[in-house]
């Protein structure tokens, strides 16, 4: 019986070193390919810093927030305050390549509201009644925002059944846009 026990026993360990050599060697094989496939994806990607310095220096102004991006191709997602605004920029990590600029349609992040009040050079009042020699009816909703860079009234206008969204400049009085609202 002791006979028995001791080749079950030693059958076991066999096994156990079975797995124990499988586990390990998956492990090591595992890793070295996701170590090689980060290494691929990086070896000829820009570093952020690289990107983020190409970047300052093509559209002239300074970085405010960075994100990397894993798709393929990987990119870098980045909001540049510029003399113009905020400008969103996706860039090729690779190859160094804008992929996509857009303005921010929100005024200066740093511009507190207060601050956007007084940079306008007429009020909410004035801009209001710019509005209604546009379109006669009651104001229901007015803010002052920004469009492509351009510090703005938005004014949606009732008239009836209808409702008129009006977009005046903050700086000139213009009147920008008079569309009825569908």
């Amino acid at each position: 019986m002791k006979k028995q026990w001791a080749t079950i026993k030693e059958g076991i360990i066999q096994k156990k070193k079975v797995i124990m050599t499988v586990s390990i060697a998956s492990v090591l094989l595992f890793g070295g390919a996701a170590g090689t496939v980060v290494y691929a994806v990086n070896k000829s990607a820009l570093s952020e810093d690289e990107a983020i310095k190409m970047i300052s220096e093509k559209l002239g102004g300074k970085v405010t927030q960075f994100e990397k991006d894993w798709d393929q191709p990987m990119t870098y997602e980045m909001t540049v305050k510029t003399n113009e605004g905020y400008q969103d920029v996706e860039v090729d990590a690779e190859k160094g390549e804008i992929l996509s600029r857009e303005m921010e349609d929100e005024y200066d992040e740093d511009m507190s509201t207060q601050q956007a009040v007084e940079t306008a050079k007429i009020s909410m009042d004035q801009a209001e009644k710019i509005a209604l020699k546009e379109v006669e009816g009651q104001v229901t909703d007015a803010e002052l925002d920004s469009e492509n860079g351009i510090l703005v009234y938005e004014l949606e206008i009732n008239q009836g059944q209808k409702e008129y969204d009006v977009v005046i400049d903050a700086t000139t009085g213009k009147v920008l846009k008079n569309q009825l609202d569908d």
